[in-house]
Parts: C-alpha cells; sequence; structure tokens
C-alpha cells in the first residue's frame, strides 16, 4: 500500500515534469518561429541588404595583401593596448 502510494506520487511528478517539458519545447519553436521570421523581414529591408552587401563584398578582399596586413596592425594595437594596461 505504502508502496503503491509512493509510485502513483512519482508517476504523478514524472508525468507533470513531462508536461511542463512539453509545454517548453512549444514555447521553444514559437520562439524560433518568430525568431526566423524577423531574420527574414529584416534581410529583405534596406539595412539587412546594405549590411549583406558589405559583408559580401568584404569576405571577397580576405585574400588581399592590404587587408591582411591592416588586420595585423590592428590586432597588433590591440595586444599592445591590452598588455600595457
Amino acid at each position: 500500500m505504502l508502496i503503491d502510494k509512493l509510485l502513483r506520487r512519482r508517476r504523478q511528478r514524472v508525468q507533470h515534469f513531462a508536461e511542463q517539458g512539453a509545454q517548453l519545447q512549444q514555447t521553444l519553436q514559437a520562439q524560433q518561429w518568430l525568431l526566423k521570421q524577423r531574420v527574414s523581414a529584416f534581410i529583405v529591408s534596406a539595412p539587412g541588404l546594405l549590411l549583406s552587401f558589405s559583408v559580401g563584398c568584404l569576405f571577397q578582399l580576405r585574400h588581399n595583401n592590404a587587408v591582411k596586413t591592416l588586420h595585423r596592425v590592428v590586432g597588433l594595437r590591440r595586444l599592445t593596448k591590452w598588455f600595457i594596461l
């Protein structure tokens, strides 16, 4: 009798946690869908297109020697600022 009561309580707790997990999963899926909608709306907007175009141009220049040198100089300045402070 006592074991049955404990088992019943344990099953109820497991069922409760399963329901909570299902609700949390639904909430996460809804938030993910909303985020996808916002991202797709941003990408087709003017700032999104400008950002995408700019990143594409910079990505094509990643092997350019001038860009590599600039990256090294900026990185070196950051390191020296870090270690001097």
